[in-house]
């Protein structure tokens, strides 16, 4: 009897050790999944960069289960009129704009018939990540251009120079979607009023700061600025200047994607 009693006291400590580190026992979640990634590559992976092989598996898998992506525009306007959402939808974002995208991630979208919305750092538009010291292409504007007139690709604001907002304050942040808004105006690229924070950053800690920012995101006519949080948003959004992303890099397994797609995280802590 004892070997009995030690293999079912193995098999739940396995069961609660599943459950907390890949949500074994937690059931999908009903809301809005919103992915996010960074670059694509032909080979090599890493937290920011997903190989083009993995990311063509990945949206085998949300078209072969039946999910519908959407642009922002489209999510605003249905939650404008008070209108449900597709079953199972999603929204699909890269954040920015980097040439591999164009190169990469487009083709494996028209393959597989997918929305996606491209976040811009307008003033590095043409030139590379230097805010990471790094020497990737940022897509020109002409580019951006090009890769909207499919009807796949909407972009989206990924603030002007990359600095966190965290750390601006309120009038530096105004003026940045100022400066968003003006060149690309200035360009004749149409834009989504989102915007996706750098490094995800706002002023989570000041109450008061972060009030005045929402508010100011009201004034100008923002519709969501996103986050990180790895969660799927419950619906109606309550918060739509924190909305949740879910972070998917490029050393996930298959099966973490699938878990982080239906749950928001692997983890269940």
């Amino acid at each position: 009897m004892i070997i009995p009693a030690i293999a079912v006291s193995l098999a739940i400590i396995m069961v609660l050790w599943f459950t907390v580190t890949r949500s074994f026992l937690v059931p999908p979640k009903k809301g809005l999944p919103i992915l996010m990634y960074h670059k694509v590559a032909t080979t090599g992976a890493d937290g920011l960069t997903i190989p083009a092989a993995e990311l063509g598996q990945q949206f085998r898998y949300i078209r072969e289960k039946g999910y519908h992506t959407l642009f922002f525009g489209e999510v605003a306007a249905l939650l404008r009129a008070k209108q449900p959402l597709p079953a199972r939808a999603l929204v699909i974002t890269f954040d920015d704009a980097y040439r591999s995208f164009h190169t990469h991630a487009l083709p494996l979208l028209e393959k597989y018939n997918l929305k996606a919305t491209v976040f811009v750092p307008v003033g590095h538009m043409g030139g590379t990540n230097a805010w990471d010291r790094g020497n990737d292409p940022v897509m020109p504007a002409e580019e951006l251009g090009l890769i909207m007139k499919g009807g796949l690709v909407e972009t989206g604001l990924h603030s002007f120079a990359h600095r966190n907002y965290r750390e601006m304050s309120l009038q530096e942040m105004k003026e940045d979607l100022e400066k968003c808004a003006t060149a690309l105006t200035a360009c004749n690229l149409p834009f989504a009023r989102v915007l996706a924070y750098p490094y995800g950053g706002y002023p989570k800690k000041d109450a008061a700061r972060l009030a005045q920012m929402k508010a100011m995101f009201r004034e100008t006519g923002l519709d969501f600025a996103l986050r990180i949080g790895n969660r799927i948003n419950p619906l109606p959004l309550k918060e739509p200047y924190l909305v949740k992303r879910i972070d998917i890099k490029g050393t996930d397994s298959f099966a973490t994607f699938r878990i982080k797609l239906s749950k928001g995280r692997k983890k269940l802590f």
